[in-house]
């Protein structure tokens, strides 16, 4: 007798399920079985494995296309070659994914998890997070309108959460509904601060919320791929924009390390450009090897003390005693020489204002935001989670439209009579 069309995709579906069990390594999370994880019920998908549909989810979300616009370091009209969020967040990827498969992991759950890390971030970098959380720790509470208590703060990793769980609209629910294992590595690639981060409705069951790392390896994989890409293409960067001086860099000991190894010297009296780039390769190629060479001892260790190959509640994925303190002298020195230059930080302040009189004219007028916003607030429970919901959406924006909109606000009078758009200098964005 025939099989049935449904039949034979379950068969297609076992099948890949029974191809992964045996292709991964054993402490690997596998994806069978993870669709019963997600917050609202879904049935498989006929052909597409869990974790494979989530990061399919995470790529066709409106979020992940406006990374794109959103600042990494430099400003995102500043060059065409400087990272931005969504460039950073494809460095990473790749990353993750290299370091997943040569240690047996579950790439589709690691590519997933790092797809969608930074999905929270805010326009204009780390400055707009550090705004909002302000905002939302009521520290401008002397502003009309703005909160007066702690309404909970405002952190990347946990508003990337939010964005998959509650904030993308593309189906029947509320968010992505994705599974657990990738929510989890989401949140967790950064840390949680739980002592000061207080989100409303925050779904945590199956996050293992009491554990600050991710208890699935992929989960830590990606948090320290997205250190080892923060460094090396910050450095990169700063480098190109003439920031640091290639003499500067070459006094560091992991970048001495690695010009001996791979004999760089030479390529100085030819080219900085050539140097720069076997510098780069060189430092992402050393770390990636060190993550790999202490996780393999981690795993064996971790088994041998715990009998189990699941739940790693301890970090497995880490640099290596010798490499961990030039790493870390290596980002002392991208964020004095680079981040916290005055040639980088100089519009930090225009940003600033932006935010701060987005969040007021929305507060005041809360028929310019979009309707399934205003539906959000009229159901809001409190000033807190109105506020919060104001943040969600200038945490939303990109750099471009964050200025573009208050300019538009600023046109159709929609800011108060003696605000000055000009004196923020606000040219920069055009």
């Amino acid at each position: 007798m025939p099989m049935k069309k449904s039949q034979f995709s379950l068969f297609l579906l076992d099948r890949q399920h029974r191809i992964e069990a045996l292709a991964l390594a054993p402490y690997a999370c596998k994806s069978q079985g993870a669709d019963r994880t997600r917050i609202h019920p879904e049935a498989p998908h006929p052909y597409r494995k869990s974790f494979s549909r989530d990061r399919d989810r995470i790529i066709h979300s409106r979020a992940f296309r406006r990374l794109k616009h959103k600042r990494q370091v430099f400003l995102t009209n500043v060059g065409d070659h400087y990272r931005t969020r969504l460039t950073h967040t494809m460095e990473v990827s790749q990353l993750s994914r290299t370091i997943a498969r040569a240690l047996g992991l579950n790439e589709d759950l690691t590519e997933a998890i790092a797809l969608g890390h930074d999905l929270g971030h805010t326009p204009f970098g780390h400055l707009g997070e550090a705004i909002l959380d302000l905002i939302l720790r009521g520290k401008f509470s002397d502003r009309p309108g703005f909160p007066h208590g702690d309404a909970g703060g405002f952190k990347h990793n946990y508003q990337s959460l939010r964005v998959v769980d509650e904030l993308e609209f593309r189906y029947e629910f509320a968010g992505l509904n994705l599974t657990a294992p990738v929510r989890e590595g989401i949140l967790k690639h950064t840390r949680l601060k739980r002592n000061r981060i207080h989100y409303p409705n925050l779904h945590t069951a199956n996050l293992n919320f009491e554990h600050d790392v991710a208890l699935t390896l992929e989960g830590q994989v990606v948090a320290i791929a997205d250190e080892i890409a923060q460094r090396t293409h910050d450095l990169e960067d700063g480098m190109r924009a003439g920031l640091v001086e290639t003499d500067e860099v070459r006094k560091l000991e992991l970048v001495l390390k690695i010009e001996e190894e791979l004999k760089l010297k030479p390529l100085l009296q030819k080219s900085d450009y050539l140097y720069r780039n076997r510098l780069i390769h060189g430092l992402i190629n050393f770390l990636v090897s060190d993550v790999i060479d202490v996780a393999i001892d981690e795993i064996a260790r971790f088994y041998e003390e715990e009998k189990r190959f699941e739940q790693f509640d301890r970090e497995i994925l880490h640099f290596g005693e010798g490499v961990d303190p030039l790493q870390k002298q290596l980002n002392k020195f991208i964020y004095e020489r680079i981040i916290w230059r005055e040639e980088v930080r100089k519009f930090d302040d225009p940003a600033r204002e932006v935010i701060l009189y987005l969040y007021q004219a929305y507060n005041d007028n809360p028929e310019l935001l979009p309707d399934v916003v205003q539906q959000g607030i009229a159901r809001a429970e409190d000033d807190g989670l109105r506020a919060r919901i104001i943040c969600d959406h200038i945490a939303g924006m990109t750099d471009p439209f964050a200025v573009s909109e208050l300019k538009r606000l600023q046109d159709e009078g929609y800011l108060k009579p003696n605000f000055d758009i000009d004196a923020l200098q606000l040219d920069w964005m055009r």
